[in-house]
């Protein structure tokens, strides 16, 4: 955990996820970057520099402007009403904290094929003239650079929203309040097979989208069907703890969304724990009208979520224990 005495006048890397959904060369999705905030805000208070580190999508080469981080930025500065020095490609060492401004963010790390590579001169040219790194990107879990190797350079602490994930997470392993249902959808197989390794940790379990029952499924297969809603609405209600990773159906397309929204008002309406995750449930909690304020936690990470409640830890605190 970040404290003022640990980054007091100290120049700060961040690794931050900034991993959001962009159209049109805007964030459409600023869920994540607005959990940043309290983090980054803090370390603007104490701190004498920061740089902002982070991923977006999965680019081929370093010229696929698709995956540019500088849409972020942007959105970024909007929230915080601060300039923010953009580094669009390739850097010298210790160039981010010359500048007069504040905050650098660097562009997509994945830019370059180091930070995928687990290189150590990739990680000392991102620690160059860094004092501490602070860790608030709790979604991102694979093994990369920066989440596998710079810890192991700079002294490393978690953000505000990391701890509270941690928390929120570690309590529904362990002291939950039962009955406890596990909603879970999606198209990926290994996202099927996550939800089938944490099954045994809930009381009841309902699949949604592709991973449903076939006999649960709308005649198109792009929604869950009247009687599946009911079997559903009956599991909310005999539920103290409720958590989502996943909408129930193709809600996009706007005719295949009233399961989804649904879900998201019956629970809104509820006195339950309701514990949501993912990015493709937050971008449909938005798209539907509801708001993340309406439930008791809404993680940044979907994945990431549903790995730790599968393994009880995150990678980052197996490095720092």
């Amino acid at each position: 955990m970040i404290t003022a005495d640990k980054i007091k006048d100290k120049r700060i890397l961040i690794r931050a996820d900034l991993d959001v959904d962009v159209k049109n060369g805007e964030v459409v999705d600023n869920f994540r970057l607005k959990k940043l905030l309290p983090t980054l805000s803090f370390c603007l208070q104490h701190a004498s520099k920061i740089c902002l580190i982070g991923h977006r999508g999965r680019p081929e080469n370093s010229h696929d402007l698709e995956f540019s981080l500088e849409p972020v930025k942007n959105e970024l500065k909007r929230l915080i009403n601060r300039e923010i020095l953009f580094v669009h490609s390739g850097f010298s060492p210790e160039e981010w904290w010359k500048g007069e401004d504040q905050i650098t963010m660097i562009d997509n790390l994945r830019f370059d094929k180091r930070e995928e590579g687990l290189d150590f001169d990739f990680a000392r040219e991102l620690v160059a003239g860094a004092d501490v790194y602070v860790y608030e990107a709790f979604a991102t879990y694979r093994p990369c650079t920066s989440l596998s190797l710079v810890p192991k350079l700079l002294p490393t602490y978690t953000g505000f929203q990391f701890d509270s994930e941690i928390k929120t997470l570690t309590g529904l392993l362990n002291n939950p309040l039962h009955p406890t249902l596990l909603i879970g959808s999606g198209a990926k197989p290994e996202k099927l097979l996550l939800l089938q390794s944490i099954a045994s940790k809930f009381d009841n379990v309902f699949f949604g989208g592709v991973f449903a029952d076939k006999n649960d499924l709308t005649s198109d297969g792009l929604d869950i069907n009247d009687l599946a809603w009911q079997k559903l609405k009956n599991l909310i209600d005999i539920s103290k703890t409720v958590v989502v990773n996943g909408p129930l159906g193709k809600y996009e397309d706007g005719i295949n969304s009233k399961s989804t929204s649904l879900l998201f008002k019956t629970l809104a309406d509820s006195d339950k724990l309701v514990i949501l995750g993912g990015g493709d449930t937050t971008t449909a909690m938005k798209h539907l009208g509801y708001s993340d304020t309406q439930y008791g936690f809404v993680s940044t990470g979907g994945g990431g979520m549903l790995e730790f409640l599968d393994t009880g830890t995150h990678p980052l605190l197996t490095m720092l224990s």
